[in-house]
């Protein structure tokens, strides 16, 4: 079972199937992220996955935001990245094509 059927039979993605992120680090090595986005905060990138995920869900994951009117609908930490550590950033919008790769740093 790949980790989307995991993750997807704890809780239903919102936005459907995740986008796919790849972070280049200073070191070298690349980070590969299924995520719908990222935020900064206290200088970490944050990706997130919107989900729908009931009380007990959610107190099994990171809540990084929630939606007040939508209890149930919330943006989980998949990643926590130091922004120093962050050489290179890029997204593409299938995890199937690997050709469509986008950078979104410059």
């Amino acid at each position: 079972m790949g980790w989307m059927q995991l993750l997807s039979a704890a809780v239903e993605f919102a936005a459907g199937v995740p986008g796919r992120w790849i972070v280049t680090l200073r070191s070298g090595g690349v980070l590969e992220l299924a995520a719908d986005a990222y935020s900064e905060e206290d200088n970490h990138l944050l990706f997130n996955v919107l989900v729908d995920a009931d009380d007990d869900e959610q107190g099994q994951m990171l809540v990084d935001w929630r939606i007040p009117n939508m209890p149930r609908r919330v943006g989980m930490v998949v990643a926590k990245v130091p922004v120093a550590e962050v050489a290179d950033l890029y997204t593409a919008p299938s995890w199937f094509d690997d050709a469509s790769s986008v950078d979104t740093t410059r």
